[in-house]
């Protein structure tokens, strides 16, 4: 049974208004980021329905403007959508991208965790560089499945119960990698200008309960997306979709939920990033000492945001608020090349282990015969200390 919907009819367009707020330091500035997200939440499992007719749109970005068979089948929508389920772009390039990431990003990632977890000293540091480890490791390990789904022809075989956990994760792993970048830059900050409020084995437990907490707020926060269905069968292709078309009720309801999760899981994090190291680069021009290794630092942090997050975030934000359809239709394949260089992170996170750990360095320097023999009192003193200064 078909709904018809009124193209005329516009969809309302979500207002926003920011106010800044200011920040302690200290690890209540990781909480205060970290807890920001589970607004999110709210966000996402409040907002109703509406029941009149509104113009619909596609996945993120296309859009679908005829009805709804029964069962949640998606009406083919012509011969744009089409072109872009069977284009080149989403069944050849995008596979290869999402391929080039684990032959890069899983031996990298697996080196980096082992060495974290049994070769490093335990100490604040180590312990935000385990957790992003293992967030890239699980992303990778996922990437088979969103491989396969485009090889097929952009076909999901595994169910929508598995579809909506796919992804639920791939956006968690995003989501968590910003804010465990940013653990890491708050902990560099305090750990050079406030020394004395982050060490000794308590805060080490502290530095745990933050890590507890943003695992916390990436899944509740996250939470709101498993409600919805992400795949659609498309009779005329013979395909089910993976995330490229949601139904018309989905799409309105999550028209306040993603802007809140851009504006909390990446803008607020990419204005505190900066922040912290811009104070640690001053604070160390204050005292004389050298300050490359800082310089560098940020360089990769802030090429990770500018280079993988940036992108797909910002076009996601200004999706939500662009009411045209044509708009969405045409950055819809910018979009989908944003997603997968975003998953680039994973390959680059390794360096930012090698930079911001000096433990870290030696450790994988060493020769593994040479491993257990290595001088414990020149492993870890200075892994603690704040940005590396040599």
């Amino acid at each position: 049974m078909c709904c018809t919907r009124c193209s005329s009819s516009e969809e309302a367009k979500p207002a926003w208004a920011a106010n800044m707020m200011s920040l302690q330091s200290g690890p209540c500035s990781a909480a205060l980021c970290t807890s920001l997200l589970l607004t999110c939440t709210w966000l996402g499992w409040a907002e109703q329905c509406p029941t009149g007719p509104r113009q619909t749109k596609g996945r993120g970005m296309i859009r679908i403007s005829a009805c709804e068979e029964a069962g949640r089948n998606a009406t083919f929508s012509g011969s744009w959508l089409e072109s872009h389920l069977r284009s080149p772009v989403t069944t050849l390039l995008l596979p290869v991208l999402y391929s080039t990431v684990p032959l890069v990003g899983l031996p990298a990632n697996a080196l980096a965790f082992w060495v974290l977890a049994a070769k490093t000293k335990k100490c604040t540091s180590t312990l935000f560089l385990l957790n992003l480890a293992g967030a890239d490791l699980l992303f990778v390990l996922l990437l088979p499945f969103k491989i396969s789904y485009h090889l097929l022809g952009n076909n999901w075989l595994l169910g929508d119960y598995a579809c909506r956990a796919l992804v639920t994760l791939f956006y968690g792993n995003m989501y968590g990698s910003i804010l465990f970048l940013t653990c890491i830059s708050l902990d560099r900050y305090v750990s050079l200008v406030h020394p004395f409020l982050w060490r000794g084995s308590q805060h080490f437990w502290q530095a745990a309960g933050v890590c507890v907490g943003v695992w916390l707020a990436v899944g509740l926060g996250l939470s709101p997306l498993l409600r919805y269905h992400h795949s659609q069968h498309v009779p005329e292709l013979n395909i089910t979709t993976y995330h490229d078309i949601l139904e018309p009720d989905t799409e309105h309801e999550l028209a306040y939920y993603f802007p809140a999760l851009v504006v909390l899981g990446f803008a607020a994090p990419f204005v505190l990033i900066p922040f912290s190291y811009i104070w640690v680069l001053g604070r160390l021009l204050l005292k004389g000492r050298h300050y490359g290794h800082v310089v560098r630092l940020l360089a990769l942090v802030l090429l990770v945001f500018a280079l993988c997050f940036t992108p797909s975030n910002v076009l996601l934000f200004f999706h939500y608020l662009q009411p045209q359809p044509e708009w969405h239709n045409r950055t819809d394949t910018w979009y989908v090349l944003a997603l997968a260089v975003s998953a680039f992170n994973n390959c680059l996170d390794p360096f930012i282990y090698f930079y911001v750990s000096r433990d870290f360095r030696a450790r994988l320097w060493a020769r593994p015969c040479c491993w257990r023999g290595y001088d414990k009192s020149s492993s870890g003193r200075a892994s603690e200390a704040a940005p590396e200064v040599q």
